[in-house]
């Protein structure tokens, strides 16, 4: 209720804090409880993909900070998945590369994030899950469709990134998968040859010995959303246009004020709108100046209902 106060009075929402770069919807998609407060700064016009002073938008903020709540609410205000960060990188990106609880990387998956984004060293988001062992991440790429022979600038794929890191519970997620072990890297290495170069004899010995016979493809195939709006009781109220910015922030799906019989004054372009006040002034004032000269009937004059 304060913030909403605070907008009814002025207050910008697209701002950046001085000190910490920080933008207000960036700030609460780092907070608990914080599906009211995104409801109410996007209610007051605040930018879904307006960025920190760092290039991040609230989406990205709520992944890194593995807030599914508001990465939630979020997406269902309309905010994009695939928003990119000044480094290029998407949500699902840092989601493959921050790991931790797996269910934002779900959620954008779910949502139709775009995946093989690639960073400067053409890493996409299964190199990451496989640099830093988060299994669960790699599992719901995989299973939404990642490419695990995608090579990196230096001709590495997934599987060879196991090899040289030693994360042995990622690569047999791959082999189990169905990734090809024989890919060789622009130095002519396998992942077998890369893991042994590593000193990491054990999954040196588990790509060698793993057989095509103990491939499991997936059965099942991915679910998508469809684009959520939120609808009903929980929407958000008409939101108040900003002068200083030409962005529809309506939303699809939002409950509408029924129908008047007269033509809706909201939908004209300014100057219609003031040309139609004014009309709807005169004739006021010439019905007016009409029930001033009339004779009186003995019953009191009745006031006209618009």
């Amino acid at each position: 209720e304060k913030v909403a106060r605070l907008l009814d009075k002025g207050l910008d929402p697209n701002f950046h804090d001085p000190d910490s770069g920080e933008c207000p919807l960036s700030l609460a998609a780092q907070l608990d409880d914080a599906t009211d407060l995104l409801k109410v700064l996007k209610n007051g016009g605040a930018h879904l993909d307006f960025r920190t002073r760092d290039g991040l938008t609230a989406v990205h903020c709520a992944t890194r900070q593995r807030n599914a709540a508001a990465l939630t609410t979020l997406l269902d205000l309309g905010a994009s998945p695939d928003y990119k960060d000044s480094r290029g990188l998407t949500p699902l990106y840092h989601s493959a590369l921050g790991g931790g609880d797996a269910l934002c990387c779900e959620l954008l998956l779910h949502d139709h994030a775009q995946l093989g984004t690639t960073d400067e060293n053409g890493w996409q988001e299964v190199h990451q899950a496989c640099r830093f062992g988060h299994v669960q991440h790699l599992e719901h790429l995989l299973f939404y469709g990642a490419d695990m022979g995608a090579q990196n600038a230096s001709g590495n794929t997934a599987l060879h990134i196991c090899a040289l890191y030693n994360q042995e519970s990622c690569a047999r997620v791959l082999l189990f998968r169905g990734a090809n072990k024989d890919v060789r890297n622009y130095n002519s290495q396998t992942a077998f040859q890369v893991a042994i170069i590593a000193g990491n004899f054990e999954l040196a010995e588990v790509i060698k010995t793993h057989k095509d016979s103990d491939v499991v493809p997936f059965r099942e195939t991915p679910s998508y959303a469809k684009r959520r709006r939120l609808a009903g009781p929980s929407a958000l109220a008409s939101p108040r246009p900003l002068q200083r910015s030409a962005s529809d922030i309506n939303l699809k799906g939002e409950v509408q004020p029924a129908a008047s019989p007269g033509p809706s004054l909201r939908s004209l372009p300014h100057q219609l709108l003031l040309q139609r006040l004014q009309e709807e002034k005169d004739r006021d004032r010439d019905g007016d100046q009409q029930n001033d000269s009339a004779p009186a009937t003995g019953r009191g004059s009745q006031s006209k209902i618009r």
